[in-house]
């Protein structure tokens, strides 16, 4: 996967943040009552925002990650420069495992992840902290049929 392209400017944080926040209140979240809301700032300098949705079928839900790739992906964006999750705990909510992989299919090892919480960012690692040793696009065979 090349580089992730260059850091987002102040102005372009501040809106990834803002949209994140406000796609928290938007989950529907009735079994866990846990609201997240995400963001990604795609390659053109948009911004996406998703949140959580939960489902009576458990497995069947879908993270705010995701949702905001998803938004992404809708809107013809190819590739995550920074990505943002909110959520109101006391504990960092970092995107789960699944999530991290899939960051990993539109993000190289350098692009950030910021987890915020009600005041503001609590930490920001790059998405290589977050899946060390993951596994893409390079690992698969160029001729599918090996």
């Amino acid at each position: 996967m090349p580089k992730t392209p260059a850091a987002p400017t102040p102005e372009q944080l501040k809106a990834l943040f803002r949209a994140a926040r406000s796609a928290r209140p938007r989950a529907h979240a009735p079994y866990s009552n846990f609201l997240v809301g995400a963001a990604v700032l795609d390659e053109r300098g948009r911004v996406h925002g998703g949140c959580n949705v939960e489902n009576a079928a458990y497995p069947q839900g879908l993270c705010a990650e995701a949702s905001a790739l998803a938004a992404m992906v809708l809107a013809g964006g190819k590739r995550a420069r920074a990505v943002a999750v909110v959520a109101a705990s006391p504990l960092l909510t970092t995107p789960c495992g699944g999530c991290r992989q899939k960051i990993a299919e539109f993000a190289g090892p350098d692009c950030a992840v910021y987890v915020l919480g009600p005041r503001g960012v609590r930490r920001t690692f790059t998405l290589g902290e977050l899946l060390p040793f993951g596994f893409g696009e390079g690992h698969l065979p160029a001729d599918p049929r090996r």
